[in-house]
Parts: C-alpha cells; sequence; structure tokens
C-alpha cells in the first residue's frame, strides 16, 4: 500500500490536536490502493507528556521534536527560526525516507471539504503557497509557506536539497543578502531548474501567481464575507482575518500561536458544524 503520511506541527497547545486528527479522518481521502498514517510533533519544552499522550489517544505516532537543533535553543530563538529547524529537522529525519506523500500542518490549520490526496498532487512535485516579499523587488526570493506543504516524494526531484530554515538568502545574480521568514531557504530548490508546482490560492485572491505579481497577497478574510463558505459565515468577525486555500482549507490565522477567546468560540461553532 502507499502511505500517505501527515505531520501536524504542534508546540506549546494542545486544544487544536483533537480538532485537526478528526477532519483530517474525515476529508482526506484517497485512492484505493493507499492509506493515510497521521504523525504528531511532540514539542512542548514545558510538559511534554501531556502531548505525547493526547496523540497516542488520538491513534496518531508521536515525534519527539528536539529543543536544541543546530546548536541553536528554540527557546530563546523567534518562531520562525524556530518552526524552520523543527520542519528542517522532521522532513530530514522522516520525510526524506517517505516513498509516496508527505504532508506537513500547522496546528491551526483544518480541511472542511473533500480533497482526494492522490489525485490532488498528481504530476506535481510539491503543492503549497509560494510567497515573496515584495519590498526586495524586482530580487524575487520565492520560497514554501511551511503552514501546509504536499510533497509527491514520486516525483519530486533533488528531494536532498530541499530546506524549510529561516536565515538570510543570497539570491541567484546578487551578491547580497536578504532575510526570509521560515520557508527561505526552499527559494534554492525552487530556482534551481524549472519545477512542477502546483500553488495553493486563497479565496479573493484567485489570480495570485508568486512569481509574477507584483505584491504577495495571501487573502486575509475581513469584510469581504463572500468570500467566507457559508458554514463560517455566523458570527464571523472582520479582526479574525483567516484565510481559505483552494475552498478546502481554512487557516485560523495566528490562532495556534495566541489566545483569542471570542474567535475560537466561533471557530468551535464552525467545527461542530463540519465535523
Amino acid at each position: 500500500m502507499n502511505e500517505i503520511k501527515i505531520y501536524l506541527a504542534h508546540r506549546t497547545s494542545t486544544r487544536f490536536i483533537e480538532q485537526q486528527v478528526n477532519l483530517i479522518r474525515k476529508y482526506f481521502k484517497h485512492n484505493d490502493d493507499s492509506i493515510l498514517k497521521i504523525y504528531g510533533f511532540v514539542d512542548c519544552p514545558i510538559n511534554p507528556d501531556n502531548m505525547r499522550q493526547l496523540w497516542l489517544k488520538m491513534g496518531v505516532e508521536p515525534i519527539e521534536i528536539p529543543q536544541i537543533i543546530d546548536n541553536i535553543n528554540r527557546c530563546n530563538a523567534c518562531v520562525s527560526v524556530s518552526f524552520g529547524l523543527a520542519f528542517n529537522y522532521v522532513y530530514k529525519n522522516y520525510i526524506l525516507s517517505d516513498k509516496h506523500i508527505s504532508i506537513i500542518m500547522e496546528n491551526d490549520v483544518f480541511p472542511f471539504k473533500e480533497i482526494n490526496i492522490d489525485n490532488y498532487v498528481k504530476d506535481y512535485e510539491i503543492c503549497g503557497d509560494i510567497r515573496f516579499n515584495a519590498s526586495f523587488l524586482p530580487i524575487r526570493i520565492t520560497h514554501f509557506w511551511l503552514g501546509f506543504i504536499i510533497f509527491n516524494n514520486k516525483i519530486m526531484t533533488d528531494r536532498e536539497k530541499f530546506s524549510g530554515l529561516c536565515t538570510e538568502i543570497i539570491p541567484r545574480n546578487s551578491n547580497n543578502k536578504y532575510w526570509t521568514d521560515c520557508g527561505g531557504t526552499s527559494y534554492y530548490w525552487i530556482n534551481a531548474k524549472p519545477r512542477n508546482i502546483r500553488q495553493m490560492v486563497t479565496n479573493g485572491n484567485e489570480d495570485y501567481d508568486g512569481f509574477t505579481s507584483l505584491q504577495c497577497t495571501p487573502h486575509n478574510i475581513t469584510y469581504d464575507i463572500q468570500n467566507l463558505p457559508g458554514v463560517f459565515r455566523e458570527n464571523y468577525n472582520p479582526y479574525y482575518r483567516v484565510l481559505v486555500y483552494d475552498n478546502c482549507l481554512i487557516h485560523l490565522e495566528r490562532m495556534g500561536k495566541e489566545d483569542q477567546n471570542a474567535k475560537f468560540d466561533w471557530w468551535v461553532n464552525c467545527y461542530n458544524k463540519i465535523i
């Protein structure tokens, strides 16, 4: 059987674990010759055992993420550097060994419509959101957002060269260094040669192309509620600023990092509808 392996990146909070796993099992579909396997980051520096036990309760295989990676103490690093290191650790030690399809997801990204993973990534090396810092133009440092990426390991080339670190980038035809977000070092893989990438775009900005657009505009939904699927509209507040990708994934935007009680209550109501 082909294994579709899903890696869930949770750090200090466990409150989205059950919701995310339940929605993945409901909405992530696959071909008859594939199976889903879910892995969860144990990445809580304070009380990792609670997170580990919850993953096991949910039938998810825990992955222990070191707090010191590449001689950097992630507890003392900014969020982007810390997540980039954790991503790279999982990529090198797990995803590179995967034979079929690998998915990595942030803790506040959820599917809400059925998506056949085998078909979605078919004929593509990677599916994901391409971003860049428009203030650097005409230097375009394209890189993947690490919040949701699908790797098609059967056809992806130069897999060992992919990286998600947050560091300075020296782009082609330039001697200058540019600081980027986590995922920035994927620039080198993207630009090494022509790649077959499926760009995931947000509702309300469907014409966005990370390789040609003059602005990097993943679209946060505020007052333009027409871009929000109907199931999420009840009691929606513009400052929630959620993103919807390809009309099948919702990103709660900063909910994985910040306590926003009213927004969480709204989300729980939405979850009860879609589950």
